[in-house]
């Protein structure tokens, strides 16, 4: 039977970043991203997306990937896994087609991860290079999208979040966050293992 990734997303700053990172280590691996526009009635979202994908899809298995923010560095994320697994299995349809569904977490949010390439941040900024520290942004998981935003203003500019971001975030290096963020790489390779197995 042939597998697809449903990747579920949580917002549009996402689908900016995740659409260049996909295509860069994902490659041609079966997928379809879906946007969940926030994380309220985040169950139902994930799980109706999904019945509604296997529509007419009788032959297909699929495994489900949340990329969720967990909004702080130490509380609970506002989706929990096992909860998913849970309702997947009461839904017959759901039962027999999802292979697996996986949570890769960003600790805080996606916007901590971009300050791993703070010094394309400031590039982007034009930063006086008298006026960059570095060190200032780590831990990065201590950062949020206020920062990025505060970061944005002391040098002239507005941070958008959503599709305003797009021109920013193609300015980051997507290596760079790849290699420095344990989250970010263990989930881009759970998604390469699962692909190869059945």
């Amino acid at each position: 039977m042939p597998q697809v990734a449903l990747i579920y997303v949580e917002g549009d700053t996402e689908v900016e970043f995740f659409k260049k990172l996909f295509l860069r280590y994902l490659g041609r691996l079966p997928r379809k991203t879906y946007n969940l526009r926030g994380n309220f009635n985040i169950y139902n979202k994930i799980l109706d997306k999904t019945l509604n994908f296997l529509t007419n899809r009788s032959s297909v298995q699929v495994r489900i990937y949340c990329f969720i923010d967990r909004e702080s560095r130490d509380q609970n994320p506002p989706l929990s896994i096992s909860v998913l697994r849970s309702r997947i299995k009461e839904i017959p349809e759901l039962k027999k087609a999802v292979l697996t569904a996986d949570l890769i977490l960003a600790t805080r949010m996606i916007e901590s991860w971009f300050f791993y390439d703070i010094d394309g941040i400031y590039k982007f900024l034009k930063t006086p290079r008298h006026k960059r520290n570095p060190r200032k942004y780590r831990p990065v998981e201590k950062f949020s999208a206020d920062d990025l935003s505060q970061l944005f203003v002391r040098y002239g500019k507005v941070y958008i979040k959503g599709k305003g971001c797009r021109n920013f975030v193609d300015h980051l290096d997507l290596e760079k966050i790849f290699n420095a963020c344990d989250e970010l790489n263990e989930g881009i390779n759970l998604i390469l293992r699962r692909a190869g197995s059945r």
